[in-house]
């Protein structure tokens, strides 16, 4: 039933748009720049990033499902390389224990960090209705900066909605080498099309909040049952904020790779496309891409 009405919720949302609500969105494409500026603090050797993971650790609580904590996988020193992984929406760093580990035994430092309101161990949605874009910001920019002691080079990969942090990274973050972005929840696949998108930033975390009940007995259980409209729209907040840094300057990581998949009809592709676009305009390309059919399907518990 709830999902019922979160589907009439943004479609009446839809239907409402007028040329107004869209003036009114393009005038905060530059509000929601300034707003979501990268505030970069990098850390400048081994020990301070580990002393800024400690504090991360210190602040996880016992209400958290023991799984889901912030992960660090080191080796006791800087190395030549150092990726961070961003997990995806109602998910937890659980999601990427598994390719971390590997990463790690091919000699780099792994950071997962923990998304800001996940991981509670009773995996309640409405834990996501307080979620900011300020918040996600901060753990990408945090991410970052501890990353750049652990590693000579840094890479970042991320997964729907932390694809759409690791967006956020490649166009402000000039100290990572590679983005890789897979399936970002870069926009919602209700519409095509980027002024909706951003009526829907602005209005989602206005209205009053709907937590979908997609349970499904077979899900993992250090995910969430469900998703809050209003963690959504702060979600597309982030995004936004990245489309109005990208219609200003190019990315600052100029080695992006990109994963699709046909499979995911939660996340647009188009608006996906229509990033990518515009960071072409800037002289800059995809380094690589590669798009999964409906018949190949991401495993993304």
């Amino acid at each position: 039933m709830r999902l019922v009405r979160l589907g009439l919720t943004l479609c009446l949302t839809l239907f409402v748009i007028s040329d107004l609500g869209c003036a009114a969105s393009n005038l905060s494409l530059s509000a929601a720049r300034e707003s979501l500026r990268s505030h970069p603090n990098p850390a400048r050797d081994y020990g301070e990033a580990l002393s800024r993971f400690q504090k991360i650790q210190g602040s996880e609580g016992p209400e958290l499902n023991p799984v889901c904590l912030s992960i660090l996988l080191t080796h006791g020193k800087r190395t030549k390389r150092a990726v961070v992984f961003f997990h995806g929406l109602t998910n937890c760093p659980e999601q990427f224990r598994e390719l971390g580990r590997t990463f790690y035994e091919l000699g780099y430092n792994v950071l997962i960090p923990r998304l800001p309101r996940h991981g509670v161990a009773d995996r309640k949605p409405e834990n996501l209705t307080p979620l900011k874009a300020e918040e996600l910001r901060d753990s990408a920019d945090t991410a970052v900066d501890i990353a750049c002691g652990l590693g000579e080079k840094v890479y970042v990969a991320g997964l729907s909605a932390g694809g759409t942090m690791a967006a956020w990274v490649a166009q402000n973050r000039s100290e990572v080498a590679r983005v890789l972005l897979i399936a970002p929840a870069l926009g919602l696949t209700l519409r095509d099309n980027l002024r909706s998108q951003w009526v829907m930033a602005l209005l989602l975390p206005l209205i009053p909040d709907i937590q979908t009940d997609w349970y499904y007995p077979s899900a993992p259980t250090h995910t969430y049952t469900g998703f809050s409209s209003r963690a959504l729209g702060q979600l597309l907040r982030l995004s936004k904020a990245t489309f109005a840094g990208a219609f200003h300057q190019a990315p600052k990581v100029q080695d992006v790779a990109l994963v699709t998949s046909q499979s995911d009809d939660a996340v647009s592709d188009f608006v996906t496309w229509q990033l990518m676009g515009l960071w072409r305009k800037k002289d800059w390309s995809v380094s690589l891409r590669w798009i999964f059919r409906k018949r190949c399907k991401l495993n993304t518990t």
